[in-house]
Protein backbone atom coordinates (compact mmCIF):
# COMPACT_ATOMS: atom_id res chain seq x y z
CA UNK A 1 0.00 0.00 0.00
CA UNK A 2 1.53 3.56 -0.87
CA UNK A 3 1.78 6.60 1.61
CA UNK A 4 -2.07 8.34 0.58
CA UNK A 5 -3.17 4.37 1.14
CA UNK A 6 -1.80 4.29 4.64
CA UNK A 7 -3.04 7.04 5.48
CA UNK A 8 -6.14 7.07 4.25
CA UNK A 9 -6.25 3.45 6.57
CA UNK A 10 -5.00 4.67 9.42
CA UNK A 11 -7.37 8.10 9.19
CA UNK A 12 -10.14 5.08 9.08
CA UNK A 13 -8.86 3.00 11.95
CA UNK A 14 -8.83 6.58 14.03
CA UNK A 15 -12.37 7.94 13.05
CA UNK A 16 -13.95 4.73 13.75
CA UNK A 17 -11.94 4.97 17.64
CA UNK A 18 -13.25 8.16 18.03
CA UNK A 19 -17.08 7.17 16.94
CA UNK A 20 -16.73 4.20 19.88
CA UNK A 21 -15.67 6.56 22.21
CA UNK A 22 -17.85 9.62 21.77
CA UNK A 23 -20.55 9.63 23.96
CA UNK A 24 -17.84 8.03 26.95
CA UNK A 25 -15.36 10.41 26.47
CA UNK A 26 -16.39 13.99 27.14
CA UNK A 27 -13.71 16.27 28.92
CA UNK A 28 -9.79 16.76 28.39
CA UNK A 29 -8.49 14.91 30.80
CA UNK A 30 -10.51 11.61 29.94
CA UNK A 31 -9.16 12.07 26.22
CA UNK A 32 -5.70 12.25 27.08
CA UNK A 33 -6.55 9.37 29.33
CA UNK A 34 -7.49 7.13 26.48
CA UNK A 35 -4.75 8.34 24.02
CA UNK A 36 -2.79 7.43 26.44
CA UNK A 37 -3.56 4.09 27.04
CA UNK A 38 -2.75 3.59 23.76
CA UNK A 39 0.95 3.64 24.76
CA UNK A 40 0.37 0.51 26.46
CA UNK A 41 0.89 -3.22 24.41
CA UNK A 42 -1.95 -4.00 26.69
CA UNK A 43 -5.15 -1.91 27.18
CA UNK A 44 -8.12 -1.44 29.05
CA UNK A 45 -10.46 -0.13 26.36
CA UNK A 46 -11.55 -3.44 24.02
CA UNK A 47 -13.01 -0.84 20.87
CA UNK A 48 -9.46 0.88 20.35
CA UNK A 49 -7.92 -3.03 20.07
CA UNK A 50 -7.94 -2.72 16.00
CA UNK A 51 -6.56 0.96 15.94
CA UNK A 52 -3.88 0.02 18.93
CA UNK A 53 -2.95 -3.42 16.26
CA UNK A 54 -1.96 -0.94 13.86
CA UNK A 55 -0.21 1.40 15.87
CA UNK A 56 1.97 -1.18 17.21
CA UNK A 57 3.73 -1.48 13.25
CA UNK A 58 4.15 2.30 13.77
CA UNK A 59 7.58 3.57 14.50
CA UNK A 60 7.64 6.25 17.45
CA UNK A 61 6.95 9.56 15.44
CA UNK A 62 4.49 8.26 13.15
CA UNK A 63 2.30 6.68 16.20
CA UNK A 64 2.23 9.49 18.52
CA UNK A 65 0.91 11.62 15.71
CA UNK A 66 -1.78 9.35 15.16
CA UNK A 67 -2.70 9.16 18.58
CA UNK A 68 -2.45 12.90 19.22
CA UNK A 69 -4.85 12.84 16.01
CA UNK A 70 -7.33 10.59 17.89
CA UNK A 71 -7.03 12.95 20.10
CA UNK A 72 -8.38 15.82 18.24
CA UNK A 73 -11.07 13.43 16.48
CA UNK A 74 -12.29 13.20 19.98
CA UNK A 75 -12.93 17.16 20.42
CA UNK A 76 -15.95 18.18 19.70
CA UNK A 77 -16.65 19.70 16.18
CA UNK A 78 -16.69 23.46 17.64
CA UNK A 79 -14.28 23.23 19.98
CA UNK A 80 -11.69 21.52 17.28
CA UNK A 81 -12.35 24.51 14.54
CA UNK A 82 -12.35 27.13 17.13
CA UNK A 83 -8.78 25.84 18.66
CA UNK A 84 -7.69 24.96 15.19
CA UNK A 85 -6.64 22.09 16.64
CA UNK A 86 -4.68 20.25 13.77
CA UNK A 87 -1.39 18.54 14.45
CA UNK A 88 1.83 18.86 11.95
CA UNK A 89 2.93 15.30 10.15
CA UNK A 90 5.77 13.65 11.05
CA UNK A 91 6.99 14.15 7.83
CA UNK A 92 6.88 18.10 7.87
CA UNK A 93 8.21 18.23 11.53
CA UNK A 94 11.29 16.93 10.30
CA UNK A 95 11.63 19.11 7.57
CA UNK A 96 10.95 22.07 9.13
CA UNK A 97 13.72 21.05 12.01
CA UNK A 98 15.85 20.42 9.13
CA UNK A 99 15.28 24.10 7.54
CA UNK A 100 15.81 25.20 11.86
CA UNK A 101 19.15 23.25 11.98
CA UNK A 102 20.62 24.67 8.47
CA UNK A 103 19.81 27.72 9.58
CA UNK A 104 21.73 28.08 12.52
CA UNK A 105 19.86 26.08 15.62
CA UNK A 106 22.44 23.78 17.38
CA UNK A 107 20.83 20.88 18.98
CA UNK A 108 23.31 20.44 21.54
CA UNK A 109 23.06 23.45 22.71
CA UNK A 110 20.28 25.93 21.94
CA UNK A 111 16.28 26.07 24.34
CA UNK A 112 13.38 25.56 22.58
CA UNK A 113 9.79 27.01 23.04
CA UNK A 114 6.55 25.68 20.86
CA UNK A 115 4.19 28.62 22.41
CA UNK A 116 1.10 26.09 20.20
CA UNK A 117 2.81 22.33 21.34
CA UNK A 118 -0.11 20.14 20.37
CA UNK A 119 0.66 17.17 20.11
CA UNK A 120 3.92 17.60 20.55
CA UNK A 121 4.77 16.94 16.72
CA UNK A 122 8.31 19.19 17.43
CA UNK A 123 9.02 18.66 20.51
CA UNK A 124 8.90 14.84 20.73
CA UNK A 125 10.77 14.85 17.37
CA UNK A 126 13.71 17.31 18.93
CA UNK A 127 13.92 15.27 21.76
CA UNK A 128 14.51 12.08 20.20
CA UNK A 129 16.82 14.27 17.84
CA UNK A 130 18.87 15.45 21.09
CA UNK A 131 18.46 11.87 22.33
CA UNK A 132 20.86 10.96 19.24
CA UNK A 133 23.59 13.21 19.72
CA UNK A 134 24.37 12.17 22.94
CA UNK A 135 21.58 14.75 25.34
CA UNK A 136 20.81 13.17 28.74
CA UNK A 137 16.75 12.59 28.77
CA UNK A 138 17.19 15.38 32.21
CA UNK A 139 19.02 17.68 29.69
CA UNK A 140 16.65 17.46 26.96
CA UNK A 141 13.68 18.06 29.03
CA UNK A 142 15.42 21.36 30.44
CA UNK A 143 15.58 22.67 27.15
CA UNK A 144 12.16 22.12 25.65
CA UNK A 145 9.43 24.06 26.60
CA UNK A 146 5.72 24.05 25.06
CA UNK A 147 2.66 25.82 25.57
CA UNK A 148 -0.69 24.53 24.80
CA UNK A 149 -4.35 25.50 25.22
CA UNK A 150 -6.15 22.33 25.86
CA UNK A 151 -5.23 21.03 29.50
CA UNK A 152 -5.45 17.31 27.93
CA UNK A 153 -3.24 17.58 25.12
CA UNK A 154 -0.43 19.31 27.66
CA UNK A 155 -1.12 16.12 29.61
CA UNK A 156 -0.50 13.69 26.44
CA UNK A 157 2.01 16.02 25.26
CA UNK A 158 4.38 15.45 28.13
CA UNK A 159 3.69 11.67 28.26
CA UNK A 160 4.71 11.78 24.43
CA UNK A 161 8.23 13.60 25.26
CA UNK A 162 8.86 11.02 28.17
CA UNK A 163 8.29 8.33 25.83
CA UNK A 164 10.17 9.21 23.22
CA UNK A 165 13.20 9.75 25.97
CA UNK A 166 12.66 6.50 27.75
CA UNK A 167 12.44 8.19 30.78
CA UNK A 168 9.94 10.65 33.38
CA UNK A 169 10.16 14.02 33.10
CA UNK A 170 11.87 15.95 35.72
CA UNK A 171 9.97 19.18 34.98
CA UNK A 172 6.68 20.21 33.42
CA UNK A 173 7.81 20.53 29.55
CA UNK A 174 4.61 21.68 28.39
CA UNK A 175 2.71 24.25 30.31
CA UNK A 176 -1.48 24.53 30.02
CA UNK A 177 -2.48 28.05 29.14
CA UNK A 178 -3.54 30.43 26.69
CA UNK A 179 0.37 31.47 24.99
CA UNK A 180 -1.24 34.64 23.40
CA UNK A 181 -1.79 35.63 26.80
CA UNK A 182 0.71 33.85 29.84
CA UNK A 183 3.55 35.39 30.98
CA UNK A 184 7.04 34.00 29.15
CA UNK A 185 9.61 35.35 30.88
CA UNK A 186 13.03 33.61 28.49
CA UNK A 187 14.13 33.99 24.95
CA UNK A 188 14.81 31.10 23.40
CA UNK A 189 17.53 29.68 20.44
CA UNK A 190 14.61 27.86 18.59
CA UNK A 191 10.92 28.97 18.50
CA UNK A 192 8.70 26.73 16.78
CA UNK A 193 5.45 26.31 15.79
CA UNK A 194 2.63 25.49 14.00
CA UNK A 195 0.02 27.94 15.72
CA UNK A 196 -3.59 27.87 15.66
CA UNK A 197 -5.09 30.11 12.46
CA UNK A 198 -8.29 31.81 12.32
CA UNK A 199 -10.00 35.22 12.93
CA UNK A 200 -10.61 37.10 16.26
CA UNK A 201 -12.58 40.21 17.00
CA UNK A 202 -10.35 42.85 18.73
CA UNK A 203 -11.91 42.41 21.93
CA UNK A 204 -10.60 38.86 22.33
CA UNK A 205 -6.99 40.23 21.79
CA UNK A 206 -5.07 41.35 24.98
CA UNK A 207 -2.73 44.13 24.61
CA UNK A 208 -1.28 46.13 22.01
CA UNK A 209 1.06 44.16 19.89
CA UNK A 210 -1.26 42.53 17.09
CA UNK A 211 -1.29 45.96 15.41
CA UNK A 212 2.28 45.20 14.49
CA UNK A 213 1.06 42.33 12.18
CA UNK A 214 -2.68 43.04 11.64
CA UNK A 215 -5.48 45.09 10.79
CA UNK A 216 -8.33 45.87 13.07
CA UNK A 217 -10.76 44.31 10.76
CA UNK A 218 -8.68 41.63 9.99
CA UNK A 219 -6.47 39.85 13.17
CA UNK A 220 -5.54 36.24 12.62
CA UNK A 221 -4.46 34.04 15.42
CA UNK A 222 -1.30 33.15 13.53
CA UNK A 223 -0.43 36.49 12.63
CA UNK A 224 -0.62 37.39 16.51
CA UNK A 225 1.88 34.23 17.49
CA UNK A 226 4.66 34.94 14.37
CA UNK A 227 5.01 38.62 16.61
CA UNK A 228 4.95 36.27 19.67
CA UNK A 229 7.66 33.91 18.66
CA UNK A 230 9.69 36.48 16.73
CA UNK A 231 9.41 38.65 20.51
CA UNK A 232 10.56 35.46 22.04
CA UNK A 233 13.33 34.28 20.23
CA UNK A 234 17.01 35.51 21.35
CA UNK A 235 19.11 37.91 18.94
CA UNK A 236 20.15 34.94 16.24
CA UNK A 237 18.07 32.84 17.20
CA UNK A 238 15.51 30.81 14.38
CA UNK A 239 11.76 30.98 14.47
CA UNK A 240 10.30 28.07 12.12
CA UNK A 241 6.62 28.78 11.30
CA UNK A 242 4.14 26.36 9.77
CA UNK A 243 1.20 28.25 8.83
CA UNK A 244 -1.31 29.47 6.28
CA UNK A 245 0.00 30.52 2.83
CA UNK A 246 -1.97 33.63 3.04
CA UNK A 247 0.37 35.70 4.77
CA UNK A 248 2.54 35.54 1.59
CA UNK A 249 0.20 37.27 -0.82
CA UNK A 250 -3.00 38.36 1.40
CA UNK A 251 -3.03 42.70 1.00
CA UNK A 252 -4.26 42.47 4.79
CA UNK A 253 -1.10 40.54 6.05
CA UNK A 254 1.20 43.65 4.43
CA UNK A 255 1.63 44.14 8.33
CA UNK A 256 2.77 40.90 8.95
CA UNK A 257 5.18 40.82 6.13
CA UNK A 258 6.39 44.06 6.84
CA UNK A 259 7.37 43.54 10.75
CA UNK A 260 8.93 40.10 9.82
CA UNK A 261 11.39 41.67 7.79
CA UNK A 262 11.90 44.34 10.32
CA UNK A 263 12.72 42.13 12.63
CA UNK A 264 14.72 39.07 11.35
CA UNK A 265 16.37 38.05 7.95
CA UNK A 266 14.19 36.08 6.07
CA UNK A 267 15.90 32.61 4.68
CA UNK A 268 13.38 30.35 3.70
CA UNK A 269 9.90 30.09 2.76
CA UNK A 270 8.56 26.53 1.98
CA UNK A 271 5.77 25.37 0.45
CA UNK A 272 3.64 22.56 1.09
CA UNK A 273 1.00 21.04 -0.89
CA UNK A 274 -1.85 20.73 2.07
CA UNK A 275 -4.35 20.48 -0.03
CA UNK A 276 -2.68 17.04 -1.28
CA UNK A 277 -3.62 15.58 2.05
CA UNK A 278 -0.75 16.48 4.26
CA UNK A 279 -2.42 17.87 6.79
CA UNK A 280 -6.08 16.39 7.71
CA UNK A 281 -9.00 18.42 7.21
CA UNK A 282 -7.04 21.59 6.10
CA UNK A 283 -8.79 23.57 3.25
CA UNK A 284 -5.80 26.00 3.06
CA UNK A 285 -2.62 25.71 1.52
CA UNK A 286 0.57 25.86 4.04
CA UNK A 287 3.91 27.06 4.21
CA UNK A 288 7.13 27.27 6.50
CA UNK A 289 8.94 30.34 7.25
CA UNK A 290 12.00 30.15 8.75
CA UNK A 291 13.83 33.55 10.07
CA UNK A 292 16.88 34.49 11.88
CA UNK A 293 15.85 37.72 14.78
CA UNK A 294 18.00 40.32 14.98
CA UNK A 295 18.57 42.22 11.81
CA UNK A 296 16.75 43.72 9.45
CA UNK A 297 16.13 41.56 5.98
CA UNK A 298 18.41 42.72 3.34
CA UNK A 299 16.78 43.91 0.27
CA UNK A 300 19.34 41.98 -1.93
CA UNK A 301 19.84 38.61 0.15
CA UNK A 302 18.46 35.57 -1.46
CA UNK A 303 15.31 33.71 -0.20
CA UNK A 304 15.32 29.92 -0.20
CA UNK A 305 12.24 28.87 -1.90
CA UNK A 306 12.37 24.78 -0.55
CA UNK A 307 9.25 22.45 -1.39
CA UNK A 308 8.39 20.39 2.39
CA UNK A 309 5.99 17.33 1.89
CA UNK A 310 5.36 13.83 2.06
CA UNK A 311 8.31 12.96 -0.82
CA UNK A 312 11.88 15.12 -0.70
CA UNK A 313 11.96 17.28 -3.77
CA UNK A 314 15.03 16.54 -6.09
CA UNK A 315 14.67 19.36 -7.54
CA UNK A 316 17.65 22.39 -6.76
CA UNK A 317 16.14 24.83 -4.47
CA UNK A 318 15.20 28.13 -6.11
CA UNK A 319 16.56 31.50 -4.82
CA UNK A 320 15.07 34.63 -5.40
CA UNK A 321 15.03 37.98 -3.63
CA UNK A 322 11.68 39.55 -1.98
CA UNK A 323 10.10 42.82 -3.55
CA UNK A 324 11.67 46.06 -2.89
CA UNK A 325 9.01 47.35 -1.06
CA UNK A 326 8.20 45.24 2.87
CA UNK A 327 4.84 44.85 2.42
CA UNK A 328 4.25 43.58 -1.11
CA UNK A 329 3.18 40.01 -1.58
CA UNK A 330 5.80 37.40 -1.61
CA UNK A 331 5.49 35.50 -4.89
CA UNK A 332 6.61 32.17 -5.01
CA UNK A 333 9.66 31.80 -7.85
CA UNK A 334 7.93 30.95 -11.39
CA UNK A 335 8.10 27.06 -11.63
CA UNK A 336 10.48 28.10 -14.40
CA UNK A 337 11.74 31.63 -14.70
CA UNK A 338 12.52 31.12 -18.36
CA UNK A 339 8.37 30.98 -19.16
CA UNK A 340 7.10 34.68 -19.28
CA UNK A 341 3.51 35.45 -20.75
CA UNK A 342 4.21 39.30 -20.85
CA UNK A 343 0.37 39.86 -20.85
CA UNK A 344 -2.73 40.68 -18.48
CA UNK A 345 -6.54 40.22 -18.54
CA UNK A 346 -6.85 43.64 -19.55
CA UNK A 347 -5.08 42.84 -23.02
CA UNK A 348 -7.49 40.45 -23.73
CA UNK A 349 -9.84 43.82 -22.87
CA UNK A 350 -11.13 42.01 -19.47
CA UNK A 351 -12.71 43.68 -16.81
CA UNK A 352 -12.49 42.37 -13.14
CA UNK A 353 -14.88 43.01 -10.21
CA UNK A 354 -16.10 41.30 -7.47
CA UNK A 355 -19.64 40.01 -7.13
CA UNK A 356 -22.04 42.19 -5.80
CA UNK A 357 -25.51 40.41 -3.53
CA UNK A 358 -24.60 39.22 -0.12
CA UNK A 359 -27.59 37.20 0.62
CA UNK A 360 -27.46 36.77 4.21
CA UNK A 361 -27.64 40.40 4.95
CA UNK A 362 -30.28 41.10 2.61
CA UNK A 363 -32.46 38.17 2.43
CA UNK A 364 -35.81 40.33 2.10
CA UNK A 365 -33.57 41.01 -1.57
CA UNK A 366 -33.73 37.30 -2.45
CA UNK A 367 -37.14 35.55 -3.57
CA UNK A 368 -37.91 32.62 -5.88
CA UNK A 369 -39.81 34.42 -8.52
CA UNK A 370 -40.63 38.04 -9.12
CA UNK A 371 -44.32 39.97 -8.87
CA UNK A 372 -45.87 41.52 -11.47
CA UNK A 373 -44.71 44.78 -10.40
CA UNK A 374 -41.04 43.58 -8.62
CA UNK A 375 -38.13 44.78 -10.93
CA UNK A 376 -35.30 41.77 -10.54
CA UNK A 377 -32.67 39.91 -12.29
CA UNK A 378 -31.49 36.27 -11.33
CA UNK A 379 -28.85 35.51 -9.15
CA UNK A 380 -25.68 33.28 -10.34
CA UNK A 381 -24.40 31.45 -7.09
CA UNK A 382 -20.55 30.29 -7.19
CA UNK A 383 -22.01 27.38 -7.64
CA UNK A 384 -23.06 27.45 -10.67
CA UNK A 385 -19.97 28.05 -12.16
CA UNK A 386 -18.56 24.96 -14.00
CA UNK A 387 -15.18 24.97 -16.47
CA UNK A 388 -16.45 23.89 -20.08
CA UNK A 389 -19.94 25.10 -19.12
CA UNK A 390 -22.34 28.04 -20.14
CA UNK A 391 -23.04 29.16 -16.58
CA UNK A 392 -26.75 29.72 -16.09
CA UNK A 393 -28.51 30.84 -12.84
CA UNK A 394 -29.52 28.35 -10.55
CA UNK A 395 -31.28 28.07 -6.93
CA UNK A 396 -29.21 27.81 -4.46
CA UNK A 397 -31.05 25.01 -3.87
CA UNK A 398 -31.07 22.99 -6.49
CA UNK A 399 -34.32 23.94 -7.44
CA UNK A 400 -35.86 27.15 -9.85
CA UNK A 401 -34.05 30.32 -9.93
CA UNK A 402 -33.28 32.34 -7.24
CA UNK A 403 -33.53 36.56 -8.31
CA UNK A 404 -32.92 39.54 -6.74
CA UNK A 405 -35.09 42.60 -6.66
CA UNK A 406 -34.07 46.05 -7.34
CA UNK A 407 -35.92 49.68 -6.59
CA UNK A 408 -33.19 51.58 -8.76
CA UNK A 409 -30.48 51.42 -12.02
CA UNK A 410 -27.06 49.69 -10.59
CA UNK A 411 -24.13 49.02 -11.80
CA UNK A 412 -24.55 44.78 -9.70
CA UNK A 413 -27.01 44.66 -12.66
CA UNK A 414 -24.35 43.17 -15.82
CA UNK A 415 -26.05 43.25 -19.24
CA UNK A 416 -23.55 42.18 -21.59
CA UNK A 417 -21.14 39.19 -22.43
CA UNK A 418 -20.01 38.22 -18.78
CA UNK A 419 -18.07 35.29 -17.17
CA UNK A 420 -18.27 34.41 -13.99
CA UNK A 421 -15.62 32.76 -11.82
CA UNK A 422 -15.24 31.12 -8.37
CA UNK A 423 -13.80 33.53 -5.58
CA UNK A 424 -13.22 30.95 -3.48
CA UNK A 425 -12.31 27.22 -3.66
CA UNK A 426 -12.51 24.00 -1.37
CA UNK A 427 -10.24 21.43 -0.97
CA UNK A 428 -11.80 19.09 -3.16
CA UNK A 429 -11.38 20.77 -6.31
CA UNK A 430 -8.20 20.32 -8.49
CA UNK A 431 -8.09 24.17 -9.58
CA UNK A 432 -7.63 27.55 -7.68
CA UNK A 433 -9.16 29.25 -10.95
CA UNK A 434 -12.54 27.77 -12.03
CA UNK A 435 -14.47 30.02 -14.77
CA UNK A 436 -17.35 29.82 -16.82
CA UNK A 437 -19.05 32.52 -19.47
CA UNK A 438 -22.56 33.10 -18.89
CA UNK A 439 -25.11 32.06 -21.19
CA UNK A 440 -26.28 34.71 -23.63
CA UNK A 441 -29.50 33.83 -23.16
CA UNK A 442 -29.75 35.10 -19.86
CA UNK A 443 -29.53 38.51 -20.82
CA UNK A 444 -31.88 37.94 -23.60
CA UNK A 445 -34.66 37.13 -21.13
CA UNK A 446 -34.16 38.78 -18.31
CA UNK A 447 -31.96 42.04 -19.71
CA UNK A 448 -29.09 40.92 -17.11
CA UNK A 449 -27.53 38.69 -14.30
CA UNK A 450 -26.35 39.44 -10.51
CA UNK A 451 -23.79 37.27 -8.84
CA UNK A 452 -22.80 36.45 -5.42
CA UNK A 453 -20.21 37.86 -3.23
CA UNK A 454 -18.28 34.68 -3.38
CA UNK A 455 -17.82 35.43 -7.36
CA UNK A 456 -15.71 37.56 -9.66
CA UNK A 457 -17.60 38.97 -12.30
CA UNK A 458 -15.53 39.32 -16.31
CA UNK A 459 -16.81 41.37 -18.54
CA UNK A 460 -15.75 42.63 -21.97
CA UNK A 461 -16.76 44.45 -24.95
CA UNK A 462 -15.62 41.59 -27.11
CA UNK A 463 -17.10 38.26 -26.42
CA UNK A 464 -15.13 36.54 -28.44
CA UNK A 465 -11.80 37.85 -26.60
CA UNK A 466 -13.69 37.28 -23.23
CA UNK A 467 -14.58 33.54 -24.49
CA UNK A 468 -10.75 32.95 -24.95
CA UNK A 469 -9.45 34.65 -21.53
CA UNK A 470 -12.06 32.16 -19.82
CA UNK A 471 -10.27 29.23 -21.74
CA UNK A 472 -6.93 30.34 -20.84
CA UNK A 473 -7.87 31.02 -17.15
CA UNK A 474 -9.33 27.33 -16.65
CA UNK A 475 -5.87 25.96 -17.71
CA UNK A 476 -3.65 24.21 -15.65
CA UNK A 477 -0.32 26.33 -16.42
CA UNK A 478 -2.54 29.68 -15.44
CA UNK A 479 -3.90 27.88 -12.28
CA UNK A 480 -0.22 26.60 -11.34
CA UNK A 481 0.72 30.34 -12.40
CA UNK A 482 -1.45 31.79 -9.86
CA UNK A 483 -0.85 29.16 -7.41
CA UNK A 484 2.85 30.80 -7.07
CA UNK A 485 1.44 34.30 -6.51
CA UNK A 486 -1.22 33.67 -4.06
CA UNK A 487 -0.94 31.23 -0.76
CA UNK A 488 -4.79 32.07 -0.09
CA UNK A 489 -8.30 29.93 -1.25
CA UNK A 490 -10.07 32.83 -2.01
CA UNK A 491 -8.90 34.31 -5.82
CA UNK A 492 -7.75 37.64 -5.34
CA UNK A 493 -9.54 39.92 -7.53
CA UNK A 494 -5.86 42.30 -7.24
CA UNK A 495 -3.97 39.35 -8.11
CA UNK A 496 -5.76 38.44 -11.06
CA UNK A 497 -5.64 41.75 -12.67
CA UNK A 498 -1.63 41.36 -12.58
CA UNK A 499 -1.38 37.71 -13.47
CA UNK A 500 1.08 36.84 -15.79
CA UNK A 501 -0.49 35.43 -19.25
CA UNK A 502 0.38 34.89 -22.62
CA UNK A 503 -0.52 37.53 -25.42
CA UNK A 504 -4.14 36.92 -26.81
CA UNK A 505 -2.31 36.73 -30.37
CA UNK A 506 0.10 33.97 -29.24
CA UNK A 507 -2.39 32.02 -27.14
CA UNK A 508 -5.44 32.34 -29.91
CA UNK A 509 -2.80 31.06 -32.56
CA UNK A 510 -1.71 28.21 -30.70
CA UNK A 511 -5.29 27.53 -29.65
CA UNK A 512 -6.57 27.62 -32.98
CA UNK A 513 -3.34 24.77 -34.44
CA UNK A 514 -4.30 22.30 -31.77
CA UNK A 515 -8.11 22.80 -30.29
CA UNK A 516 -6.35 22.29 -27.16
CA UNK A 517 -6.69 24.91 -24.28
CA UNK A 518 -4.19 23.36 -22.25
CA UNK A 519 -1.30 21.83 -24.22
CA UNK A 520 -1.90 25.74 -26.43
CA UNK A 521 -1.47 27.48 -23.17
CA UNK A 522 1.42 25.66 -21.86
CA UNK A 523 3.53 26.24 -25.26
CA UNK A 524 2.11 30.25 -25.42
CA UNK A 525 4.24 30.70 -22.05
CA UNK A 526 7.30 29.08 -23.89
CA UNK A 527 6.82 30.97 -27.13
CA UNK A 528 6.42 34.66 -25.83
CA UNK A 529 10.08 33.62 -24.15
CA UNK A 530 11.32 32.74 -27.41
CA UNK A 531 10.51 35.97 -29.06
CA UNK A 532 12.06 38.19 -26.57
CA UNK A 533 15.37 36.17 -26.63
CA UNK A 534 15.40 36.27 -30.46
Amino acid sequence: MNDKGTKAALLAHARAAARSLANRVTNAQSRAGVCLDLLSDIGTDPSLEAFREVLRTLPADERHYWIGTLYTLLLPTKVRRRQATYFTPPTVADAVIDLAIDAGFDLGTDTVLDPAAGGAAFLSTLAGRMAIVGLKAEEVAYRLNGIEIDSGLATLSSRLIAERLGSPLPRDVILSGDALRVTIPASYGLVIANPPYGRMAIDEVSGKAWRKVAHSGHINKYALFTELCLRHARPGGIVALVIPSSFRAGPLYDRMRRFIRAQAEVLAVGSIAGRDGVFIDVAQDISVLIVRKGKTHDPVAPVRFPIVGLMPSIAPVVEQILPVEPGDAWPLPAIDPNLVGGATLADYGVTIRAGYFVWNRETGRLVPKLGRKQRGYPLVWAKNVRPGELCKPAGKKGAGIDFVTFSDESTAIITGAAAVMQRTTNDKQPRRLVAAMVDPAVSSRWGGFVSENHTIVLTGDDPERLELAVKLLNTAAVDNRYRRVSGTAAVSVTLLRKLDLPAPAVFSAELGKSGDAEAAAAIAYGLVQEAVSA
